[in-house]
C-alpha cells in the first residue's frame, strides 16, 4: 500500500478530496457535458519540462494543463480526454501513452496502457473506465463524431477581446490542438470547431470546499515562512539570501512547489513590477518588497509584503505604507459577489490618490509617480492557475461570483521627498501589499488574514528578542 501511494501522488492529484476524489472529478466532467451537450476533446500538455527546448529543462513539479487537472486530476504529459454526452456506450474516454518501463527507469512511473495491470491501475486511480492508447485518438474521434446526430465538436482554447477586437492565445498547446482538430474536421466536411472556454471557466472559477481548504493551507505555509524570515532578517545582506531562506522555509512544507518565481526587491528595485533578478545588496535605510507564495495541491498563495530592512519604518515610509494599506482595506470592504473588479480598481486608486493628497502633499511632501492613473490592476482571478480565467481579463467588467478567488494588491511606485522634524527623507520607493480573497454573497473571506502586514505587526516580528 505504501508503494502504491508513492506511485500515484506524482501523477494524480486528489485535490484533498481523498476517497471522494474520483466522484469529484466525475461530477465536474458531468456538469461540463450537461452544459455543452456535444462531443468535446481536451488535451493535456503534450510534453514535459525540456520536452520541446531540451536546453531549457527546469524543475517544475506541476506542469499539467489546468483544464485537464481540473477535470481529471491527472498530472502527466501527453493525455487527451474525450467527452461524449450523447453516447450510449461510454461518455468519457481517456487516451494515454503505452506503458514504457524503460522510460520509467529514467523518469518515474506514469499512467499507461498496453497490459491488463496498467489498465487496471489507471481505471482504479482515476475512475475513468474507458482508457485507450493515444495513438488511437484520431480514429476514435472520427468514429464518435460520425455517430453524432448533430454534427458538432468542441475543444478548449483561450480567446477574448483586446481593445474591442477578437483575439486568441496562438502560442500554446491548446491552440495547436485546435488547429489539428480543425484540419481533421475539414477533411470530414464537418462544421467549424466550437470553443468550450466560457462554459469551462464558469464551472472552474468558483472554488469548492476542497479548493478553499487547499488555498488556506497554501496561505498558512506561505505566511509561516514569512514570519520566520522576518525574525531572522537581520542576518541577511542581499536579495538572494532572502530569496533562498524564504523559499527554503516554504518548500520544506509543500511537495507542490512555488506558485511563481519569487520577487525579492530592495530599495528602488521594488519599483520594477516583475523584478526577478534578486541579486542586489541592500542597506538598512531601504525598504524591501517580496512577492511570494507556494501551491498546495492545485491551489496557490499569491502574497506581497513590504517592510523596512532596518526593522523600523522611517516617518515617510510609514506614511506611504499606510496609504497603501488603507486602500487595501477599502478594497476588501467593497469586495463581494456581484461587484465588478473594475469597481474595486476605482476604490483602490481613488483611495491612494486621495491619501497622497491628504496625508503626504498636505505635509509638504513632493512625489513623482512612475505611471499615469494606476500602475496595474488591483485584482486578478486565482484558482487552478495563479492567474486564472480569461488571460485577456475581459472578466474585469463582469460581476464576480460567489467562490471566485481574487488577489487584492494595491501598489505605489515612485520618487518621494518629505521633510519632517528637521530631517529630509528622499527615496525611490515601491510598496505593494497583497492578500487573497474568496467572494461570498455578503462580502469576502480574506484567506491571508493571519499573514502580518500592519506596521505594528511587522516591526514587532523584526525586533530582536
Amino acid at each position: 500500500m505504501k508503494t502504491t501511494k508513492k506511485i500515484h501522488t506524482g501523477i494524480f492529484r486528489d485535490g484533498g478530496a481523498g476517497a471522494f476524489a474520483k466522484r469529484r472529478f466525475r461530477e465536474r466532467r458531468k456538469k461540463l457535458m450537461a452544459k455543452e451537450g456535444r462531443l468535446m476533446a481536451i488535451t493535456g500538455v503534450p510534453y514535459g519540462p525540456g520536452g520541446k527546448t531540451t536546453w531549457a529543462y527546469a524543475y517544475c513539479p506541476t506542469y499539467q494543463e489546468p483544464a485537464m487537472m481540473y477535470l481529471t486530476g491527472i498530472n502527466q504529459n501527453n493525455v487527451i480526454l474525450l467527452l461524449d454526452p450523447n453516447s450510449k456506450m461510454s461518455d468519457e474516454i481517456l487516451f494515454v501513452d503505452s506503458r514504457d518501463r524503460k522510460m520509467e527507469f529514467w523518469e518515474g512511473v506514469r499512467f499507461g496502457v498496453g497490459d491488463d495491470q496498467s489498465l487496471k491501475e489507471v481505471r482504479s486511480v482515476t475512475g475513468i473506465q474507458d482508457v485507450r492508447d493515444i495513438r488511437e485518438f484520431k480514429d476514435v474521434l472520427k468514429e464518435r463524431f460520425l455517430q453524432q446526430k448533430k454534427k458538432a465538436m468542441a475543444t478548449l482554447w483561450l480567446e477574448g477581446t483586446r481593445k474591442g477586437k477578437p483575439c486568441a492565445i496562438t502560442t500554446d498547446h491548446n491552440y495547436d490542438f485546435k488547429k489539428k482538430l480543425e484540419g481533421w474536421l475539414r477533411s470530414w466536411k464537418a462544421p467549424a470547431l466550437q470553443n468550450i472556454m466560457k462554459t469551462h471557466f464558469e464551472l472552474r472559477l468558483p472554488l469548492d470546499k476542497y479548493d478553499v481548504t487547499n488555498a488556506l493551507k497554501a496561505q498558512e505555509i506561505t505566511g509561516n515562512g514569512f514570519k520566520v524570515l522576518l525574525k531572522n532578517f537581520r542576518d541577511f545582506k542581499n536579495e538572494y539570501q532572502v530569496q533562498g531562506f524564504l523559499e527554503g522555509q516554504m518548500l520544506m512544507h509543500t511537495p507542490f512547489g512555488l506558485s511563481y518565481p519569487s520577487i525579492v526587491a530592495s530599495g528602488s528595485n521594488a519599483t520594477i513590477l516583475h523584478y526577478t533578478k534578486n541579486d542586489d545588496d541592500f542597506s538598512k535605510s531601504e525598504m524591501m518588497l517580496i512577492d511570494f507564495g507556494i501551491r498546495w495541491m492545485t491551489m496557490h498563495a499569491d502574497i506581497t509584503r513590504t517592510f523596512p530592512v532596518s526593522g523600523r519604518f522611517n516617518p515617510m515610509q510609514k506614511i506611504l505604507y499606510e496609504i497603501v494599506l488603507r486602500a487595501q482595506i477599502a478594497v476588501e470592504k467593497k469586495a463581494r459577489a456581484g461587484v465588478m473588479i473594475d469597481e474595486l480598481n476605482k476604490v483602490c486608486w481613488d483611495t491612494i490618490n486621495q491619501g497622497l493628497e491628504q496625508r503626504f502633499t498636505a505635509l509638504g511632501g513632493k512625489f513623482k509617480l512612475q505611471y499615469k492613473g494606476r500602475p496595474h490592476g488591483v485584482s486578478h482571478l486565482m484558482g487552478e492557475q495563479e492567474h486564472d480565467g480569461d488571460p485577456f481579463r475581459n472578466y474585469l467588467q463582469q460581476p464576480m461570483k460567489s467562490g471566485w478567488m481574487i488577489s487584492n494588491e494595491p501598489g505605489l511606485y515612485g520618487e518621494f521627498r518629505l521633510s519632517l522634524n528637521g530631517k529630509t527623507y528622499d527615496e525611490k520607493i515601491g510598496i505593494r501589499i497583497e492578500d487573497n480573497l474568496v467572494m461570498t454573497p455578503t462580502g469576502c473571506q480574506n484567506l491571508s488574514s493571519k499573514i502580518p502586514k500592519t506596521v505594528k505587526q511587522l516591526e514587532k516580528l523584526m525586533t530582536p528578542v
